[in-house]
């Protein structure tokens, strides 16, 4: 019995005893000099405007066209890529027909060939026509990282003699009609005519592989090293291509209720030809293979760079914010002191376009070392909190807040840094089915914005420390 009054008593002081705030929780036990304080100090940051300059860019999007804005003046996308089959790929070369039945050796043709750009998306003008052209590559893209930037120069992997094809077109096709373009199974595509001849020499490629025991794949990548596509004509839109395909239609028998090939109705007593019907093959720019975009920024973008009295951020491959961060000012003036947490905001100007088609803000920009910048995009790395760190646009403070960067101050610290050059840029994130980052990539899209700072106007990195009395 006493057992249980004693535990009645411990639980009747356990309950009358806590209060409503757990803030001085301990503190009040300390002697009056371990005492702390929580503190706030703010320390002035440079921000300026830095030329991007080429951007590594491995996507598996496709970018095209050509618009001029007031204030960065013009922009020209266009793009390299590779097609490929799958390692299954066949010509059914037993259910094609022949060009002509009484020759011993069979032969195969084409019907029809095109390349077929496919989008869901794009910037600009929706009515705006424009013109394409796509050349033949004569020489192979190769796997390297250099690749991959924006400034890759088409010259060295084309000639204009080996033009395929051109075409007009504009982001909606007005020739499809209302009924159609609003469906959920219409996907928009701009597509041109592939020369017959270079389809007929795909299948009989494929015919002289299979003979040879050779793998077609491998022997189509020789023979087809890819295409250039640019926008010659037009300026006002950029389209974003998700697909692009290469396809070939021929002539095939049609088989029985049986799958029997070719129905031999002249065996079996008719008069009438075998019956026929045109199906097509199908070659794809995959992630597999390499696809590059190239970017032409206009000069308007280095007077911009010189602007002191604010800094700007333009994408693709456009203007970046460069933040240098007091880290020998913080330890000298808190070297007693432990950090208890580091805020960096970047308020965003209001825009005024006179464009009608304006660019909107970034949706999440990157804060990472200067240093570590270009490992980042060619390792595909991830934040690590430490070093590198992603914001969100809020459009109702219209502002990026890095709400706790406080690791990143206690590293350079650590490494006795006198200051920490940080890069500010515009990306784009891929997240898994349970909302995991897997992916960080350069926004390549058209976007600005105009942020607060600059050399003149100096920002405010928000300390809070713990302080001992």
């Amino acid at each position: 019995m006493k057992v249980k009054y004693l535990l009645a008593s411990l639980l009747a002081i356990v309950f009358f005893s806590c209060d409503d705030t757990t803030d001085a929780l301990g503190l009040n036990m300390m002697p009056n000099s371990d005492k702390v304080d929580v503190k706030a100090m703010n320390f002035d940051v440079s921000t300026q405007t830095v030329l991007a300059g080429p951007v590594f860019a491995k996507t598996s999007m496709g970018f095209l066209g050509k618009y001029t804005d007031p204030e960065f003046g013009s922009f020209d996308a266009d793009f390299l890529a590779q097609v490929t089959c799958t390692d299954q790929f066949e010509f059914p070369l037993a259910r094609m027909v022949p060009v002509d039945n009484n020759s011993s050796e069979k032969t195969f043709e084409a019907t029809a060939a095109s390349i077929n750009f496919y989008y869901t998306r794009y910037f600009g003008d929706s009515l705006n026509t424009c013109r394409l052209s796509v050349y033949e590559l004569n020489k192979e893209l190769v796997k390297s990282t250099q690749s991959y930037y924006t400034d890759i120069d088409p010259s060295q992997y084309y000639s204009t003699s080996g033009l395929l094809a051109k075409k007009s077109y504009s982001a909606v096709d007005l020739s499809v009609d209302e009924a159609t373009r609003y469906s959920s199974t219409y996907y928009p595509s701009v597509s041109v005519n592939f020369p017959l001849n270079r389809a007929n020499q795909f299948i009989k490629l494929f015919q002289d592989s299979k003979a040879n025991g050779l793998n077609f794949k491998d022997e189509f990548a020789k023979a087809f090293k890819g295409i250039y596509v640019k926008c010659d004509q037009g300026d006002g839109t950029v389209l974003y291509l998700d697909q692009v395909h290469l396809n070939i239609s021929f002539k095939v028998y049609a088989t029985d209720s049986l799958g029997h090939f070719p129905i031999k109705r002249k065996q079996a007593g008719f008069q009438t030809e075998d019956s026929t019907y045109i199906t097509t093959a199908q070659f794809g720019s995959t992630k597999e293979v390499i696809q590059t975009n190239r970017f032409i920024n206009d000069q308007k973008l280095s007077d911009l760079a010189q602007i002191k009295d604010y800094t700007m951020i333009k994408s693709p491959a456009g203007l970046f914010t460069k933040v240098t961060l007091p880290i020998a000012e913080i330890a000298n003036k808190l070297k007693n002191d432990t950090l208890n947490s580091v805020k960096l905001s970047f308020n965003a100007y209001n825009k005024n376009s006179v464009n009608s088609f304006g660019m909107s803000a970034p949706k999440q920009l990157l804060i990472v070392r200067e240093s570590d910048y270009k490992d980042f995009f060619e390792k595909n790395l991830l934040i690590d909190n430490i070093t590198s760190f992603l914001a969100s646009y809020s459009a109702s403070t219209n502002e990026y807040t890095f709400s706790n960067i406080t690791r990143l101050i206690t590293t350079a610290m650590t490494e006795n840094k006198e200051t920490e050059e940080m890069l500010l840029i515009p990306v784009t994130v891929t997240l898994d089915s349970n909302s995991n980052i897997i992916s960080i990539q350069h926004d390549l899209e058209p976007g600005y914005v105009k942020l607060k700072g600059g050399t003149d106007n100096k920002l405010k990195l928000e300390i809070k420390y713990i302080s001992f009395k």
